[in-house]
């Protein structure tokens, strides 16, 4: 099984769209699981009309708690805590104990030993979901963060871990991953051990600035990495700045798609169900070309 990853170096360039595009592209050829990795703002299961399956919660890390009828508020604790996390409860002068904010406690565990009263205990909190969904393409995987949390590489990883089971069980000849935007913690674990990385960019300045620090982390993860040009007719001199740039860096460029504002919606239809071969535009012939390419590599 094959796995192709489509990123971006900044948000808005067009990469979910493009994702979705080339798994209705591929599902004609071959049988396919879809994953997207951008756990903070799903938007692939958005666009593949997904329909979830099942739920399951991911564990994120320890948080202080204090047990007020065990806590005499002594303030061991508040003293030892670098992140200003606990404090005296609203009440203190009646309850006479502390709480630990949830938000700011980073759960070192400094705080635990130093109470005599064994009033403080870790508590495991929920970091997000592990969503399964269908699509008209073929099983889907996705994460929802929780709102305050940190821990993004470790849902991805456990995002591709089970589309990676999905696949071995429906036989799946490819995996397409829709990365985060960006170069952080969700991006490198996105990137790693694929066999692909589609670079999606726009023709302007900031589009090429974190075009080349995706193509950069690429190589360093020694993931091969090819560019898409979205928009590109937006702007002529953006445009040739783009292609200029990755062909001194040695970059393939596999396709251009020209900006389309019909492109959404047949991109709804075509998740709905609509007979491919019925529906063209610009936008949607070039996203067509770009797969022909990207097929003819695997």
């Amino acid at each position: 099984m094959r796995q192709i990853v489509f990123a971006s170096g900044k948000g808005g360039t067009g990469k979910t769209t493009l994702t979705a595009l080339m798994a209705l592209s591929a599902a004609a050829e071959m049988r396919l699981v879809l994953a997207d990795c951008d756990v903070e703002a799903a938007n692939l299961p958005i666009a593949m009309r997904a329909e979830v399956t099942g739920r399951e919660g991911f564990a994120g890390g320890a948080r202080a708690v204090i047990d007020p009828d065990l806590c005499r508020g002594c303030g061991a604790c508040q003293v030892v805590c670098r992140f200003d996390a606990i404090a005296p409860r609203d009440d203190f002068y009646r309850s006479r104990s502390f709480v630990v904010d949830p938000w700011s406690c980073e759960g070192c565990g400094a705080c635990v030993p130093e109470c005599l009263d064994g009033a403080i205990s870790m508590h495991s909190q929920q970091a997000g979901e592990v969503v399964s969904a269908t699509t008209s393409v073929g099983p889907m995987v996705f994460g929802q963060l929780a709102p305050g949390e940190d821990l993004s590489g470790k849902l991805v990883t456990e995002v591709r871990s089970r589309a990676a089971a999905a696949a071995d069980e429906t036989a799946a000849d490819l995996l397409l991953l829709d990365g985060p935007p960006g170069v952080g913690c969700p991006a490198i674990a996105s990137i790693t051990n694929t066999d692909l990385l589609v670079a999606v960019t726009e023709p302007t300045l900031s589009g090429e600035h974190d075009l080349m620090r995706l193509v950069l982390l690429a190589r360093r993860l020694t993931v091969p990495v090819v560019v898409v040009l979205n928009k590109a007719d937006l702007s002529g001199p953006g445009a040739e700045r783009i292609r200029s740039r990755v062909a001194a860096e040695g970059v393939p460029l596999v396709g251009e798609i020209p900006f389309d504002p019909e492109l959404a919606g047949l991109l709804a239809a075509l998740a709905s169900g609509v007979e491919p071969g019925s529906l063209n535009s610009p936008g949607l012939d070039a996203a067509r070309a770009v797969w022909e390419a990207l097929a003819s590599g695997l």
